[in-house]
């Protein structure tokens, strides 16, 4: 095809308007008066139409479909759209396809001006004579669909679209300025990418792939003459895709454009005969549309994160509702961090472990340190919008349908309205990043009684509180270790490892509560909907909230991943990010949308050390880590050769049960809780905590199977053993209060804990010090006070040394 060469003027089009204005005038007679004063008008504004040609016109910007792809860019898994559209080049489509367009729509594109005036009056006469006929060239129509393709309103569309006579001498006016400006050429290319073809399919690569899942350059001769037909009647297509609907209609206006081309010469007529003895042939391709159209059921979960991450990000937009418009009209191809396989095994191992069916959420999110990709978020649901049949609530509440099997809520990363699970001792890892941060050592060593007696308080009728009822009804709140178990004075490497509530309790006294919530603000804990957190820190007394540490506080997986991927990245955080590339309509790369969003939340030198503590709970006691015990995780983690740290985590009353375990590249957190009910005591049963710790261990092993092997670095001396500490002097069976004149003396914030406790001292007398060894000059040390239960009277004083760092403390052998 080659470009009509053309050597007009504007006068000459002018004259050409009124010329055909004349003879409207004398086919149509007097009913045809409004037309005469149609072409009347035309030839007095000719000459301005071609100075006020929209911009939208010569640079039209049309909505593109935007398509989402696993990690290896090739696995679709959704589209997002306003119109399913893909701009192509007109070298991308196949002839027959144009030379098909052609014969259905405008046979004398390549020798009109831009409006077909013969046709035009011969349409007006027949109009009005009843008849029903267009004459639209086009370029024309072409016009006409990129003004309402780029309309931002609906008086602009109606102006586009409304069937006047002034609406007709716009297309007009405009068609033949588009043809002074543009190439026959590039007026084709922007018509096959900007005409609907039904089944909410624009232009004719969407065409090609909804109803024959291919490019439009493999169309054949009887496709192309089938999507031809589409433009001026879509409707012919209502329900064909889906196995319904009368063909007939569209096969006839199919085959009377293949009678059309081959008499106006583009095909033989034994090609059109030949082709006309074809079925339709239709072959979908499926149009995958946002999360409740994904490829595979159970990415629904991932593309609702991707979707609300998207419209999060400020670099798309100015609101959220802009983010999401740029999303459904930009053309992307997004190449996300969704690694298809480990999601679909992840998956299917979670519900062969707890059924789809089963009140209690098994799920896992599986992240990578250092850059915050999100691989998998798996879970024991079934992505749906249907919960009608979905089981009886736990919750009791029976106004809103349960969350098994089906859901479309955010399990595993949550948001304002889905706060997430009690996260259990996970939160013990924040406590020790600010013990790190405030110069306590690895080697710092904390008694580990059944119970203790904390500063903190709470209501007389906790059932955690002990001692006399003090003012507003308040006693002191009395932690214990799960099964009740002692220890003497552990260092971080054992309270972590053993995980002793005790212990941290009291580490966190040393600390404070405030600097153990920014430290898990830091690591990337978000804490939705805590009003009783978010109430101390507006009063101002968050560092009166004892239970902090031990993980009262819902989260939800992804945050405990990140917050772990932190530590395992040498303290670097980074938001979790589900894209790895944003590639734009035009193929240009666009990094920036794509790139990690990270920041130096711990020193290098803290997160080794609490890595190493984190090597206890799975039984790798490795050069630099000193475990003692049995670490929480141990016996599930033996096969797993290479390096390794990670936490367990029982809320109080079972309410959930967490294992979370990381490598140098990749951090999984599992859990078990109820999504209906998530404060239901009993959920995480004996099996079930065994399941998570199980699944936990083998979706790690499936994560970093075809990663390189990494290590850390072994934490530093000053991270092991303190630097610039003070011995803490020896206080065994003395006076209490001549035992915290002698700390205070020693230059440290010494007070009598509350509470008595098992030692073989006096009753009364003090026993030893929380830490017990050596601490940071001016740290708070607390004198723990003996009950007298193991008291012998036979039994000898020990003497008075000071017990240098990891040394006794004071504490009787």
């Amino acid at each position: 095809m080659e470009t009509l060469k053309r050597d007009r003027s504007p006068f000459g089009d002018a004259v050409a308007l009124l010329v055909c204005g004349v003879l409207a005038g004398i086919l149509a007679a007097a009913a045809a008066f409004p037309l005469a004063g149609l072409f009347g008008m035309a030839a007095e504004n000719s000459i301005q139409s071609f100075e006020s040609l929209p911009t939208e016109l010569t640079k039209p910007t049309l909505p593109q479909t935007s398509y989402v792809y696993a990690s290896d860019g090739e696995t679709l898994i959704t589209s997002f759209y306003e119109e399913n559209r893909r701009e192509v080049a007109l070298d991308e489509v196949s002839p027959l396809m144009v030379e098909a367009l052609l014969a259905a729509e405008d046979s004398k594109f390549y020798e009109h001006n831009g409006v077909d005036w013969a046709g035009i009056i011969r349409a007006a006469v027949a109009n009005q004579g009843g008849d029903s006929q267009g004459a639209s060239t086009l370029t024309m129509q072409f016009v006409r669909n990129t003004l309402i393709y780029s309309a931002s309103t609906i008086d602009e569309v109606i102006a586009a679209s409304e069937d006047t006579y002034e609406r007709k001498l716009r297309e007009a006016r405009f068609a033949m300025a588009i043809e002074e400006s543009m190439s026959k050429e590039e007026i084709l290319e922007g018509y096959l990418n900007v005409i609907y073809l039904g089944n909410q399919a624009y232009g004719v690569h969407a065409g090609a792939y909804s109803y024959f899942n291919k490019p439009p350059s493999e169309l054949t001769l009887a496709e192309a003459a089938t999507l031809a037909s589409l433009p001026k009647f879509p409707s012919y297509a209502d329900g064909l895709l889906d196995g319904e609907g009368d063909d007939s209609q569209i096969i006839e206006r199919r085959n009377w454009i293949l009678d059309r081309m081959a008499s106006l010469g583009s095909i033989s007529q034994s090609d059109a005969d030949a082709a006309k003895e074809q079925p339709l042939g239709l072959n979908p391709r499926p149009v995958r549309s946002e999360c409740v159209d994904v490829a595979t059921a159970n990415w629904g979960f991932f593309c609702d994160f991707f979707k609300e991450w998207w419209g999060s990000q400020e670099i798309f937009g100015e609101t959220e509702r802009d983010r999401i418009s740029l999303l459904k009209r930009g053309g992307f191809k997004i190449v996300t961090s969704l690694d298809a396989d480990l999601q679909n095994d992840a998956t299917e191992r979670l519900a062969d472990e707890v059924d789809v069916d089963d009140p209690a959420t098994l799920g896992s999110v599986t992240l990578t340190p250092g850059t915050g990709h999100v691989r998998a978020m798996a879970v024991n649901r079934v992505y749906s919008l249907d919960q009608t049949d979905n089981g009886p609530r736990t919750d009791g509440d029976d106004s809103k349908p349960s969350n098994y099997p089906n859901t479309t809520i955010p399990l595993l990363s949550g948001n304002e309205r889905v706060a997430g699970y009690p996260a259990g001792s996970t939160f013990k890892m924040f406590t020790m990043l600010a013990g790190l941060e405030e110069g306590w050592p690895l080697e710092t060593r904390i008694p580990s009684p059944g119970t203790y007696t904390s500063h903190y308080l709470t209501s007389a009728d906790d059932p955690s509180s002990c001692g006399g009822t003090l003012e507003h009804n308040q006693k002191h709140w009395c932690p214990s270790n799960d099964g009740n178990w002692s220890a003497s004075p552990m260092n971080m490497w054992g309270m972590f490892g053993r995980s002793s509530n005790t212990a941290f309790v009291q580490l966190q006294e040393m600390v404070g509560t405030s600097k153990a919530y920014d430290a898990a603000k830091r690591a990337g804990i978000d804490f939705y909907n805590n009003d009783v957190l978010d109430g101390h820190i507006e009063n101002g007394t968050l560092d009166d909230y004892g239970v902090f540490t031990l993980g009262f506080d819902a989260t939800t997986p992804m945050d405990m991943a990140e917050a772990y991927a932190t530590v395992a990245a040498g303290g670097v955080h980074c938001n979790p990010l589900p894209v790895t590339q944003v590639i734009k309509a035009n193929g240009e790369d666009w990094p920036e949308a794509a790139a990690p969003q990270c920041d130096q939340a711990f020193s290098e030198e803290v997160a080794d050390a609490a890595v190493s503590a984190g090597r206890c709970v799975v039984g790798q006691s490795v050069d630099g880590t000193q475990c003692s015990g049995n670490g929480t995780a141990a016996a599930y983690t033996g096969g797993f050769d290479r390096p390794l740290f990670g936490k367990t985590g029982t809320s109080d009353s079972d309410r959930a049960y967490w294992f979370i375990g990381s490598t140098p590249n990749a951090t999984t957190a599992t859990f078990v809780g109820d999504t209906d009910a998530t404060y239901r005591s009993g959920v995480a049963t004996s099996g079930l905590k065994d399941s998570v710790k199980q699944v936990g261990v083998w979706i790690l092993e499936k994560a970093v199977k075809d990663l390189e092997e990494e290590g850390w670095s072994k934490p530093s001396d000053e991270m092991i053993n303190g630097k610039n500490l003070t011995g803490i002097p020896s206080i065994e069976c003395m006076d209490a209060d001549d035992a915290r004149s002698r700390v205070a003396n020693a230059g440290f914030d010494a007070s009598i804990a509350p509470g008595r406790f098992d030692s073989d001292c006096k009753e009364g007398e003090a026993f030893a010090t929380s830490p017990s060894g050596s601490a940071p000059s001016g740290a708070p040390v607390y004198i723990l006070v003996s009950n007298g239960s193991d008291f012998e009277e036979e039994e000898p004083e020990g003497d008075e040394t000071t017990g240098g760092p990891g040394g006794p403390g004071g504490d009787r052998d």
